[in-house]
C-alpha cells in the first residue's frame, strides 16, 4: 500500500509540470480520436479503441493527471457526440479505468505479462460486466441481467484482442522511455 500512495503523490506532485499537462492533453486528444472509431453491435453494446490511449498515459504520466484527464475526456466525448444526457456514472466508468491502468503500469519498468492481463480483467469485469450494464439500466430501464448476458459474451472475445492490443502499446511505451532516458 505505502509503494501505491508513493507512486500517487509522486504523479500528484507532476501536476505541476506543464510537461506532464501537456503530455496527460495530448493523450486525451488520442483517446477522443480513437474512441471516435467505434464498432457498433447494438445501440448499447460496442468495440472502442480509447483505452490503448488512457493505458499509455497512465504508464507515462500516473494517476493524478489522468483521473483528472478521464473525466475530461468523458465530458468531451458526451459533449462532441451526446447520445442523451450526461450521466456521471460513465464518468466514474473512465476515472475507475485510469486508476487500474495507473496503479498497474505507472513507473514500470519492464512490460510484464500478468499486469497487463490483471489490469485488463481488473475493467472488464468492474466496468464492461457490472458498471456499464448497470448504468445502461438506471438510464433506461432495460434489465441488468440482459445488458451483462450480451457484455459476457462480447468481453469473452474481446478479451484477449485488447490485451494483446495493450501488450503492443506498452511494448512501444516502454521502449520510448528507455530511450528517452
Amino acid at each position: 500500500m505505502s509503494a501505491f500512495m508513493t507512486s500517487f503523490r509522486t504523479s500528484a506532485r507532476s501536476l505541476r509540470d506543464i510537461r506532464v499537462l501537456t503530455g496527460t492533453a495530448l493523450f486525451c486528444a488520442l483517446y477522443m480520436i480513437l474512441s471516435m472509431f467505434n464498432i457498433y453491435f447494438t445501440p448499447t453494446l460496442r468495440i472502442t479503441f480509447g483505452f490503448l490511449a488512457m493505458a499509455a498515459s497512465c504508464y507515462f504520466y500516473g494517476m493524478a493527471p489522468n483521473l483528472i484527464g478521464a473525466f475530461i475526456c468523458d465530458f468531451l466525448g458526451w459533449a462532441l457526440h451526446p447520445d442523451g444526457a450526461w450521466f456521471p456514472g460513465y464518468a466514474l466508468n473512465a476515472m475507475f479505468q485510469a486508476a487500474v491502468y495507473s496503479a498497474f503500469f505507472y513507473q514500470m519498468k519492464e512490460l510484464k505479462l500478468w499486469k497487463v492481463l490483471a489490469a485488463r480483467l481488473l475493467v472488464v469485469l468492474v466496468v464492461n460486466l457490472v458498471l456499464n450494464p448497470l448504468w445502461l439500466s438506471l438510464m433506461y430501464g432495460d434489465s441488468f441481467w440482459v445488458l451483462m448476458t450480451a457484455r459476457i459474451v462480447k468481453n469473452i472475445i474481446m478479451y484477449p484482442i485488447d490485451c494483446f492490443m495493450l501488450v503492443m502499446v506498452l511494448r512501444l511505451c516502454v521502449k520510448l522511455k528507455q530511450q528517452r532516458g
